[in-house]
Formats: C-alpha cells, structure tokens, sequence
C-alpha cells in the first residue's frame, strides 16, 4: 500500500510552495496507478510526450519506458512500491521506493528463477505541470546484479542548482549541506562536523544496517572510510530544499589505497552514487538523515560487500 506523500513530506504552512500539492497528487497516481497496479498503458498521464530519461538502461521517450516497464512487470509480476521517504521542492521531487516482488518471469535475458526482489532506489522527477519532464535515479546494482542487470557506473547529468523560488533559511539550510560536503566529507575535517550536524543527529540507511545514532558514530565511521580512501571527496549533483529538509545527489571518489578490515588495497577509483534527504532542527544543523547508496561501486573497486 501506497503511502501517501504528503504526510510523508508536508513543510511548515509557512513554508509550502504552491505547486507541491499538484505534484504530490501525481506521484501518488503514477506509483499505484502505473508502479503497483502495473498499467503501462497509463504512462503517458504521468510523463509528458517528451520526457527525458537518464537511466541508461531505459530506451528514450514513452516507447522506451513502456518497453522496459512490460519487461519489468513481465519479470516480476508482483512486485509492489511502497514509498519510504519524499521531499517536493517547487517542480522536482526526491522520493525513496521500496521495491518487492518475485522473478517468476523472464527478466533481462534471464529466465525465471523465482529469486525474491527488495531494493531499495531514489527516484528524482523534474515536472512540467504536473506530469514528469526528466527523470534521474539512484539503484544499488549490487541488488540487481544476480537478475542479469549491469552495474551503470556512469554520472547521470547534473543540475546542480536550487530551482525556483526559496526562503533565506531553505536557501542557508542548502549551502549548508553543499558546505558540509566540501569541508567534512571532501576536507576530511572530522573535527568541524558539529558545526552542521547536531550531537545527537540520526541516520537512516534501508539498504544495510545504519550508522549508530549521534556525531561521534559518525566520526568513527567516516574517519575509517578516510583511512580506506585517503583522497574520497564528495560532488554535489542535483539539490532540493524545502521547509526544513534539503535532498541532494552526490557522486563520491576516491582511489582504495587504505585498509579495509583486512582486504589488501587494489588502488582502484570507487565512483559511488548516493541519494540524500537531511531534515534541520531549529538551530540550524541537520537533525536526521537518509540515504540511498549504489553498493555496486564497492565491488567495482575492489571490496567485497
């Protein structure tokens, strides 16, 4: 069962933007009218004549996104979406799917094998009206990898700017994030994280099991990740902001050169994708994060997952 977007993702009143309420309507319509109840012959409500997809293993226009929907639906006729998390600012939207079903049929060159499906993707939509325009995702291929899919490596275009109209705290609440990526995560300065996030901030992963609660979890486990990749830096792609949440997509780097529990460094470039949604407390600093991670890139560098 579908969740319903707008109380998963309402700002204050003060802070709503005119058009979210339009946008939450037709997403909540494209996920259980197309994604649940599988009518392909529904897509062209939702996505307009000349949307534009960046999934590379998605054909161009509506042909394109029917085909692979059959052939999706086709592999696995049960699977469901449930939404986990979303954010609406202005005409995009970041919203995180819990993917479930069984490969009762053929799928991606692969006969049926009755394997059981759970992933987890971040699903970007740009609007025109209230129909999607463009559509960028996040997918762990680790997951989709024994289903016959191929990792895609390759950084999907990049919009790296807030659209439309903002507030002055939405707008600090986004150079903050962009801000954070730049010193802590790219600058390494563990030491200046309490100046965005707060002591007792909360992470949410859906994929793997998350980092423990508070700054000092958060630390560790990013100063271990600094020692496995001494050069990680972070690039923001896309950013959202609304009320108090901001979303992003990132595209991380770094080569493995550093210690990994033990597994003895190949010196390969990690190119890891991730989906974002952070939520700021009155003070200014985040209060609660969640993500989406393209697990795949580990394997692609050389460390087992």
């Amino acid at each position: 069962m579908i969740l319903g977007l707008a109380a998963l993702a309402a700002p204050s009143p003060a802070a709503a933007q005119p058009a979210a309420a339009g946008i939450e309507r037709a997403l909540d319509g494209l996920l259980e009218d197309v994604y649940n109840e599988h009518r392909v012959n529904r897509v062209a409500s939702y996505f307009t004549a000349d949307y534009v997809e960046h999934d590379a293993r998605i054909a161009p226009g509506l042909t394109g996104l029917r085909g692979y929907l059959r052939d999706l639906f086709t592999g696995f006729p049960d699977l469901t979406a449930t939404v986990l998390v979303s954010h609406v600012d202005n005409d995009r939207a970041m919203v995180f799917v819990s993917w479930h079903g069984h490969q009762t049929g053929p799928f991606a060159g692969q006969p049926a094998s009755g394997k059981e499906l759970t992933l987890v993707t971040s699903e970007l939509f740009e609007f025109r009206g209230q129909k999607v325009a463009e559509h960028w995702d996040t997918v762990d291929y680790s997951v989709l990898k024994p289903f016959g899919v191929a990792p895609q490596l390759e950084t999907q275009p990049r919009e790296p700017e807030l659209s439309g109209c903002h507030t002055d705290t939405e707008k600090a609440n986004a150079a903050r994030i962009i801000e954070a990526a730049d010193v802590v995560m790219t600058q390494h300065r563990l030491d200046l994280a309490d100046r965005y996030y707060q002591q007792d901030y909360q992470h949410h992963n859906f994929q793997r099991p998350a980092v423990d609660g508070g700054l000092e979890a958060f630390r560790q486990f990013f100063a271990s990740n600094f020692v496995t990749f001494p050069d990680l830096s972070v690039r923001i792609d896309h950013v959202l902001a609304q009320g108090d949440r901001v979303s992003v997509s990132a595209t991380w780097s770094g080569h493995f050169t550093g210690d990994f529990h033990g597994v003895p460094p190949t010196g390969q470039l990690l190119v890891m994708h991730t989906s974002d949604q952070y939520r700021f407390g009155a003070d200014g600093k985040v209060a609660e994060h969640w993500e989406v991670v393209d697990y795949s890139s580990f394997a692609a560098a050389g460390i087992p997952l």
